[in-house]
């Protein structure tokens, strides 16, 4: 097993579904079962299994699948933050109606009521605190839901049994010169 074979795949695939994600449009497509994340995780298992010389355990999977999620978490979020400042303008009504409704809610504590007032009253903003608390978030889930991708994609990617290796005359295999193509 050469884990340092699987930060490429891992890579790619967190790319992916980091950007795919990320997109307003297209990353409505998570809501499908997380079909982004799950979709990255099993395209760095197929070309992890593809450029692997041994058959991949469903181990191998779960780490692979826990490594891209963890980037494509990353990549999500660093996409989001242009997004989240251009849209920090439109939800500034929201401070101030949730910090009327902190008001008339009569068994909030005391230390809540003034955890609000002053988020309202900073230029944080609650937008700012659920940015980053989904982006928390994002880390365990997309890490967790990505690690069913990559076991997913090495069950259907991987047609090797455990302990086969490609043999070494085969896989460093040439024809002879002036051999015809295919031989």
């Amino acid at each position: 097993m050469n884990r340092e074979s699987m930060y490429r795949p891992a890579l790619i695939g967190g790319v992916a579904l980091g950007v795919l994600s990320a997109l307003p449009v297209i990353g409505a497509f998570n809501c499908a079962c997380c079909a982004w994340v799950i979709g990255g995780g099993m395209l760095a298992a197929h070309l992890y299994v593809k450029d692997s010389p041994t058959a991949v355990t469903l181990g191998n999977g779960v780490l692979l699948g826990l490594i891209t999620g963890l980037i494509g978490a990353f990549v999500d979020t660093v996409f989001s933050i242009p997004l989240h400042m251009a849209m920090s303008g439109v939800g500034m009504g929201v401070a101030e109606y949730l910090r009327e409704m902190a008001e008339e809610i009569p068994n909030m504590p005391p230390e809540a009521r003034d955890v609000l007032r002053s988020l309202a009253a900073s230029g944080v903003g609650i937008g700012s605190v659920f940015f980053f608390i989904a982006a928390l978030l994002k880390f365990f889930i997309y890490g967790i839901v990505a690690m069913l991708g990559g076991v997913l994609g090495v069950a259907l990617f991987e047609k090797r049994t455990p302990g086969s290796r490609i043999p070494a005359e085969m896989s460093a295999y040439q024809p002879p010169p002036g051999a015809p193509p295919g031989s």
